[in-house]
């Protein structure tokens, strides 16, 4: 059997979506976690990027769509965030 599918009379397996779980759940809560980890990462890496072609490379188009990629990896950053903040309240400050 599959990992992860669940053992029912029903001869197909099913599968769990972990999208559909509430942000108060444990295991949604370190999904969570983990995408806020991984946002602030591609936000660094973003920004990082877009000074090496504004001061090294002098390539001015390429400094900005880095820019407006940091911008966006930033504020969906920001609202996974807050959503784990409010997962976490709701369970009572856990974790």
């Amino acid at each position: 059997m599959e990992p992860g599918a669940t053992q029912e009379p029903n001869p197909t397996p099913r599968f769990r979506n972990p999208a559909a779980e509430p942000d108060t759940s444990p295991s949604k809560q370190s999904e969570l976690k983990l995408n806020v980890g991984i946002g602030i990462l591609g936000t660094v890496l973003s920004i990082f990027s877009a000074v090496i072609f504004f001061v090294i490379e002098e390539q001015l188009i390429l400094g900005i769509v880095f820019v407006v990629v940091a911008l966006v990896a930033a504020a969906i950053t920001a609202r996974v965030y807050g959503r784990l903040k409010k997962g976490r309240e709701s369970r009572g400050g856990e974790g």
